[in-house]
């Protein structure tokens, strides 16, 4: 649904005083709304807001179908822009609207307040629909893979976590030497490999095997093993 109210001062006014700003207005706002649909807005993700239509305008209704933004898409990871509403019709006029575009997104967020230096598990973390575009870090929508990362800054309960206020709490470090675990049928048989990376308990690192050389995708189980993935 389209949330439309329109606050502007118009770039160029060219049309004849003939209608109502209540009627330019609900025209605006259904061209508006189209726009935002063809563009996925029609899922309830997206949300455009403005301000109302400055009553002094002397917009007449437009006899054409309203041009928006020339038939550019909004950029939906912007929360403010400008959009151009255009009427080609016998009376022309064209208007710069700026809007406010909220971009509903699942992400993780604190379960619980968190302190600095806290290392995350599963139960201190959720998943909360929130307003994408006032993240202004990195954000996260898999809780699985905050498994291990440590708080850098205090975090209240149903805080969006992002990259601003996580760190690695590493175990391993580049270079470091550590037994490479490799399960079959319930055995483990082991080899020796070189980190190449700085990872955590749970987090994925490559690792160089030293007797083969290859570099394998591995899990941190500590600071001395790791276990190869798909192996």
């Amino acid at each position: 649904m389209l949330l439309a109210a329109w606050l502007l001062t118009p770039a160029i006014v060219l049309a004849e005083p003939n209608d109502s700003p209540e009627t330019v207005q609900a025209q605006v706002s259904q061209a508006m709304g189209a726009f935002l649909d063809a563009q996925g807005g029609g899922n309830g993700q997206l949300t455009l807001r403005a301000g109302r239509l400055d009553p002094r305008l002397r917009l007449g209704v437009c006899d054409q179908a309203l041009e928006i933004n020339e038939g550019r898409p909004l950029n939906l990871n912007r929360s403010h822009q400008t959009v151009k509403v255009s009427c080609h019709g016998n009376s022309p006029w064209r208007i710069y609207v700026p809007v406010e575009l909220s971009r509903r997104q699942q992400a993780v967020v604190a379960a619980r307040p968190l302190a600095t230096g806290d290392v995350l598990s599963l139960e201190d973390l959720d998943v909360a629909t929130v307003d994408a575009n006032r993240a202004r870090r990195q954000y996260y929508t898999d809780p699985a893979e905050l498994v291990g990362m440590m708080a850098t800054q205090p975090l209240q309960s149903g805080q969006l976590v992002t990259a601003h206020n996580l760190g690695i709490n590493a175990v391993v470090e580049r270079g470091d030497i550590v037994s490479i675990q490799v399960g079959h049928g319930g055995f483990v048989v082991g080899s020796t490999g070189e980190v190449q990376g700085r990872a955590g308990v749970g987090q994925r690192v490559k690792v160089k095997n030293t007797g083969s050389g290859k570099v394998i995708e591995t899990v941190v189980i500590d600071s001395r093993s790791v276990e190869a993935i798909g192996h």
